[in-house]
């Protein structure tokens, strides 16, 4: 009975997590569709067909998923105000129609059998009067065969896929560090100190006996240490006790200490 349910369970684990990697990718996916794929130069629409899908390729490697210029046509059909515009404005409302990030446009010239072609990406949130690609990039196959120019096309997906990835990233989160409040534990520390120094130099001074033929000497130098101790403890006492009241109130102070001992 326990195996049975231990299998249940791990079954049932097994199977949430299948589902959730399978449906993070499909999430995470940068959508962008091609509004606009011009051959010139009297080619078929055979060929045009055959560069696209070529295009196509290379953005789909990395994961994109992209909506090419027949899909992207069929939901314009019912918008022609929108098929020859391009502005920011129109940019963004076709973005939002087609449920895309980004447009993209690629023109190809054909001479013979020289290819060369220009790719260019728009972001659907644009804010200027005149939508300005966000990258711009070429390719150029001299003497090609259809099927060379259609593998050259595919590494100009390659070469414009990370720039799309790269203007898709999320923006990092720049989180503000507070610093910490300042601490009370060391100038309290001191405060004491310089008490217990006071009371230690005060007990010296009062252990003084009458000044005899062999006591005098030990007791100027008792003097002495007792009133190092007192005046170093009272000025450590006092500048911790600021300090420490400072602190408390929510402040860090900028003081300067200066010691002067008289013998």
């Amino acid at each position: 009975m326990r195996m049975t349910t231990a299998v249940r369970v791990a079954a049932l684990l097994s199977c949430s997590l299948s589902l959730l990697l399978a449906s993070a990718p499909a999430s995470a996916r940068v959508r962008l569709a091609i509004t606009e794929f011009q051959v010139v130069g009297g080619a078929s629409p055979t060929l045009a067909s055959q560069l696209e899908s070529g295009f196509v390729v290379g953005l789909e490697r990395g994961g994109l998923h992209v909506a090419d210029s027949t899909d992207a046509a069929k939901h314009l059909e019912g918008h022609p105000e929108l098929q020859h515009c391009d502005g920011a404005a129109c940019t963004k409302a076709v973005g939002q129609l087609l449920d895309v990030k980004y447009l993209v446009t690629v023109k190809v010239d054909v001479a013979g059998n020289g290819y060369k072609s220009v790719a260019r990406v728009f972001s659907t949130d644009g804010t200027a009067v005149a939508a300005l690609p966000i990258a711009t990039k070429s390719k150029t196959c001299d003497v090609c065969t259809v099927d060379e120019a259609r593998e050259s096309m595919g590494r100009l997906g390659d070469i414009l896929r990370p720039n799309i990835e790269e203007a898709a990233a999320p923006a990092p989160v720049v989180v503000a560090r507070t610093a910490p409040p300042p601490s009370v534990a060391a100038p309290i520390v001191a405060a004491m100190t310089g008490a217990i120094a006071v009371a230690t130099g005060l007990a010296v001074l009062s252990s003084n006996g009458s000044c005899t033929a062999t006591g005098c000497d030990e007791n100027r130098t008792r003097n002495a240490v007792g009133g190092l101790l007192i005046g170093a403890g009272a000025a450590v006492a006092v500048m911790g006790t600021y300090v420490t009241v400072v602190r408390l109130g929510g402040r860090e102070p900028v003081t300067g200490v200066s010691l002067a001992f008289n013998w």
